[in-house]
């Protein structure tokens, strides 16, 4: 684990990027199965900033050693040194950046959150489509949504940590580890130490849901990449993510993307 020192001085760091330019330099979305990945010790002259759409790894990175899994951000200051060592015990999806943003301070740590809100993984996604579309303005686009990232960076590190900030962190862990099993929400209360009805109640005021309602939200993005996989049937999809009743699923999948799953094969089916 990064140590408390490390994490106390993030907000510091922060503050020091200059965001003179941002620039985009590299930039690629792929699997665990990608020969893109470099599994021995190495390091850029960029911030590489990586958002975890599926799968699990261990970071190796300067004096630390991170846990990182399913919607962490992760983030590597220029020059740090780091190796990931992924869980191949599940799939693995990755959007990767490599971004100059001006001078900086020095910092030997990789720094990780979650992306509680959602708000990094639409702007990474923001990111792939307008480099890989092609399109006028693509470059300033960019530029706009990697300044943001940083502000949103600085924004989540600037708010001290509160008890239950800590205790919703252990649940959303409990959460991606667990989605496909039905907990009942004591179970979940078990993991923060905190009654159901607590549960509730700073769950819902940080993360805008309930914990179930987030459960649901995350068994759709898991159904949304086995979708993808044409030899997977509906009710082979369901009960992987955790529904034993295909038109629940159906329901629950709609209500939380707009569109029915096998909308959204057909609508994907060129991907």
């Amino acid at each position: 684990m990064a140590s408390s020192m490390a994490a106390d001085a993030i907000p510091a760091f922060l503050e020091t990027i200059s965001l003179e330019r941002a620039e985009l330099k590299f930039c690629e979305r792929f699997d665990g199965k990608s020969q893109i990945w470099n599994f021995e010790k190495h390091s850029h002259p960029y911030f590489e900033l990586i958002f975890f759409i599926e799968g699990k790894a261990n970071v190796d990175a300067g004096a630390d050693l991170l846990d990182i899994s399913l919607f962490d951000v992760l983030i590597y200051p220029p020059g740090l040194a780091h190796t990931e060592h992924l869980d191949f015990a599940h799939r693995q999806e990755i959007i990767c950046l490599w971004a100059d943003l001006g001078p900086c301070g020095l910092y030997d740590h990789a720094i990780k959150l979650p992306d509680a809100r959602g708000s990094f993984r639409q702007l990474f996604e923001t990111i792939y489509l307008e480099f890989t579309g092609n399109r006028p303005f693509a470059a300033e686009i960019i530029a706009n949504h990697l300044r943001t990232m940083v502000l949103l960076l600085r924004q989540h590190f600037a708010q001290p940590a509160s008890e239950s900030h800590t205790q919703v962190e252990r649940c959303l862990s409990y959460i991606h580890e667990n989605y496909a099993h039905d907990f009942p929400v004591e179970a979940l209360a078990k993991t923060a130490y905190v009654s159901p009805s607590y549960l509730f109640r700073i769950f819902r005021r940080k993360m805008g849901v309930t914990p179930m309602h987030y459960r649901n939200m995350v068994r759709v993005e898991k159904a949304k990449l086995l979708l993808l996989q044409r030899a997977l049937t509906m009710e082979d999809i369901s009960g992987r993510v955790g529904f034993e009743d295909v038109k629940y699923f159906s329901r629950v999948f709609k209500k939380e993307s707009g569109c029915s799953p096998s909308e959204f094969r057909r609508q994907n089916a060129a991907e």
